[in-house]
């Protein structure tokens, strides 16, 4: 069977080679998930960060972002893998856009490796990646936050859930419209469908961005509402104050 299986993955990687996901180049085996010279060029989320959402700051006295500071946020907690500038943020658009659905195993290790140790200390009876709606989902054929919620599951033992957070309505696009804006935007974007024999206390909600919190803020306020007492998220990329 293993012979069997090397054989299939040897044939796979003929079919479908992987590609690196900063440069999108064809990777050998020995190349791992991305080719070494483009890992450098990724910057990863550094200490001082903000206490709420985990975007880097410049000074560690002042404990929470410009951001945070000006409004309330209605999740608990936030973490990011990497700063939101143009090498991940190419590469999330060939990961959403271009069907590189392979990316996901390495966004999901990494974002392991970078805030594995900050999951387990909040302990999430389960992950959920932020919905897409049925017409986006229809269109693009696959979830990228399902995919990386799969990855960071199954290598940290904590079950994934997709049934939970239903993105009902369609809503517009969010890039012009003020933090504000896109809360009341989403208010009315999500349904929470629980498992009365599922008793969950904490929640994780995965998604690729974060930026002004009215995604996260609109599906932790819906959960805490229907009884989750605590809500966290991880994020791929994500602004930050000190640059």
């Amino acid at each position: 069977m293993d012979l069997l299986r090397k054989s299939a993955d040897i044939g796979l990687r003929l079919l479908f080679p992987p590609r690196c996901p900063v440069c999108r180049d064809i990777l050998v085996p020995e190349d791992g998930k991305i080719h070494a010279a483009c890992h450098k060029k990724l910057k990863y989320v550094q200490e001082p960060v903000c206490l709420l959402c985990g975007k880097p700051i410049l000074e560690a006295e002042d404990e929470y972002c410009s951001d945070c500071m000006a409004r309330r946020h209605y999740f608990d907690g936030g973490r990011a893998v990497w700063i939101y500038e143009k090498h991940i943020r190419q590469s999330i658009i060939w990961f959403k856009y271009k069907h590189c659905r392979e990316f996901a195993d390495f966004y999901g290790e990494s974002a392991v490796s970078a805030d594995g140790y900050w999951i387990e200390h909040i302990h999430p009876d389960v992950i959920i990646p932020i919905p897409l709606n049925r017409k986006k989902l229809r269109t693009r054929g696959f979830n990228q936050a399902e995919l990386l919620a799969k990855v960071i599951g199954r290598r940290m033992n904590i079950p994934v859930d997709t049934k939970v957070l239903i993105r009902s309505h369609w809503t517009e696009p969010q890039k012009n419209l003020s933090p504000i804006q896109r809360f009341a935007n989403l208010k009315k974007a999500f349904q929470v469908h629980l498992n009365p024999q599922k008793q969950y206390k904490t929640v994780l909600l995965i998604d690729d961005i974060y930026t002004t919190g009215s995604t996260m803020d609109a599906c932790a306020k819906l959960l805490k509402e229907h009884g989750i007492l605590k809500v966290y998220f991880v994020v791929l990329g994500i602004g930050s104050d000190a640059y």
